[in-house]
């Protein structure tokens, strides 16, 4: 396993995809300390800056890495099949299960050292806005890279099962960028929709219930994307008077994960199922 491990490990820092993504995502952070100095100026507290940023870092982070995730787990089978490097790496003694396991702890790493950048990159801009540099920022910082993480491992491990079932690694690779437009961007878009429909026939909600229903709305139809779960759980971070940023209220991400177990539950369970079909495809696929 360690062997499967050091060698995926390299070689997913070595490619270009992974730091053309990873550059494009921290370009981008880059303009949101501006949109907070833009929308609120001085008037913005600290824990109105913090629970801003973690609402960006969540959707930019969310959608880049995503999509780095799916890639990388598409690809992670078939294309070695595909060079032969794969038949030569079960000539030596090691067990399928075990060289899957080193190839998921690979790109679980890089996924961590991914979102840790992105982090280390909105730290500093909260810091340079104006927020100390206290232990529950950190906590919470940690807690959220932690949440995107099982996020991005569930995706991997969805990639998994595509690279088991699609021999063709170009052809996984078209599939998975299907699937992560349909996923981040089709379907959260459809569900607003079907949020705002049924809201309109309650003309006198408020502002806080149609957030619950829209939250109710992720929950039951969005609950294989990963991405919008972590969403429902950083949205209860802070609380907004009416949606005005110069009035929040921070709760912390404990305060969230606690009052959503449901969609923590959804995280860590659809992700062990992902892992078990894609670990079983593995060990009783045609490796010719």
């Amino acid at each position: 396993m360690l062997w499967g491990f050091q060698l995926e490990f390299k070689q997913s820092l070595r490619t270009k995809k992974f730091w053309v993504i990873i550059g494009l995502m921290i370009l981008l952070y880059i303009p949101v300390f501006y949109i907070i100095k833009s929308i609120g100026g001085s008037e913005i507290t600290v824990q109105g800056a913090m629970a801003f940023l973690i609402q960006f870092v969540t959707g930019m982070a969310g959608f880049f890495i995503g999509i780095l995730a799916l890639l990388m787990g598409a690809t992670a089978i078939n294309s070695e099949v595909e060079k032969g490097t794969l038949r030569v790496a079960m000539s030596k003694p090691i067990k399928r299960i075990s060289y899957i396991g080193g190839k998921f702890l690979a790109h679980s790493s890089v996924l961590l050292f991914a979102l840790l950048l992105s982090t280390l990159v909105g730290i500093l801009g909260v810091v340079w806005l104006g927020a100390p540099l206290t232990g529950e920022l950190v906590r919470d910082v940690l807690i959220l890279n932690m949440l995107l993480l099982l996020a991005m491992i569930q995706l991997v491990a969805l990639g998994y099962i595509i690279s088991t079932f699609v021999k063709s690694s170009s052809s996984a690779l078209g599939l998975a960028l299907v699937l992560a437009f349909v996923m981040f961007l089709i379907m959260p878009n459809v569900v607003s929709y079907m949020t705002y429909k049924a809201a309109g026939h309650n003309p006198n909600m408020g502002y806080d219930e149609y957030q619950q229903l829209q939250k109710e709305y992720t929950t039951k139809y969005l609950f294989y994307v990963p991405t919008s779960q972590v969403s429902v759980i950083t949205r209860d971070v802070s609380t907004t008077s009416e949606g005005n940023l110069s009035n929040v209220t921070y709760n912390g991400m404990p305060y969230a994960i606690k009052k959503n177990p449901i969609n923590l539950g959804i995280l860590i369970g659809l992700t062990l199922v992902y892992l078990g079909i894609g670990f079983y495809r593995f060990t009783r696929m045609d490796l010719r």
